[in-house]
């Protein structure tokens, strides 16, 4: 017994278009997606930002504000986060209650390690000190 075959054909045109261009707008999507992200240094003041925001609303939404001593230490001893996350150059974020300036400070001490105008502190997100 002998199996007939159908010559395979080509795909058309429009075929491999229909496949190629939902592929290529993913792709120019994930590009532009990826361009967008910050980088080196900026990377750093971000994530230091966002950072900040988060420990900030912890501050806000806590039932008590805690003093300079314990500091932020007191939301993890009260269970409210699991650990302390270090600033983007490695440093704890700083914080103060009362603040200098404001009635609390939290602040990164930036890429110098010193208080300077490359802090990033959460009253003053984008400007430093």
């Amino acid at each position: 017994m002998t199996t007939a075959t159908t010559p395979s054909r080509l795909p058309s045109l429009a075929e491999i278009m229909a496949l190629l261009l939902p592929l290529a707008a993913a792709a120019g999507m994930g590009f532009f997606l990826l361009s967008g992200l910050p980088k080196g240094e900026d990377a750093h003041y971000s994530r230091a930002r966002d950072d900040l925001r988060a420990l900030r609303s912890l501050v806000i939404f806590s039932p008590q504000v805690p003093g300079t001593q314990p500091g932020l230490q007191y939301f993890v001893d009260s269970g409210q986060i699991p650990f302390l996350p270090k600033d983007p150059w490695g440093r704890p974020y700083q914080y103060r209650n009362p603040g200098s300036e404001y009635p609390y400070e939290i602040f990164s001490l930036g890429p110098d390690g010193m208080e300077s105008k490359d802090d990033v502190t959460v009253w003053n997100l984008y400007g430093g000190r």
